[in-house]
């Protein structure tokens, strides 16, 4: 193994995008004010601030999603072209 494979990469995620988990805690806090005070407003606004918290996580674990991809292509890309090197130093 070289050094380069061994690196393990974290994922960084941008502290703006913990917002999502953010906008969950708090619509789920308006959500249970809403309903024990019998406010529907409040209530429906908690909901929906849930479901933007819920799309912001999704938007992140795709973007992870695709990161890990992009990683695999470019790690069987170098693999190839190992491959191709040392066929070509054979054939040589």
């Amino acid at each position: 193994m070289t050094r380069e494979e061994k690196h393990v990469q974290i994922p960084r995620i941008d502290p703006k995008n913990a917002a999502g988990l953010a906008d969950k805690v708090i619509g789920l806090g308006k959500e249970v004010v809403g309903t024990i005070t019998s406010r529907d407003r409040l209530t429906k606004a908690g909901q929906v601030q849930q479901e933007k918290g819920t799309e912001r996580l999704k938007a992140i674990q795709a973007q992870l999603q695709s990161e890990a991809h992009e990683s695999k292509a470019a790690a069987a890309d170098r693999a190839q072209k190992a491959a191709q090197n040392t066929k070509e130093t054979v054939n040589s």
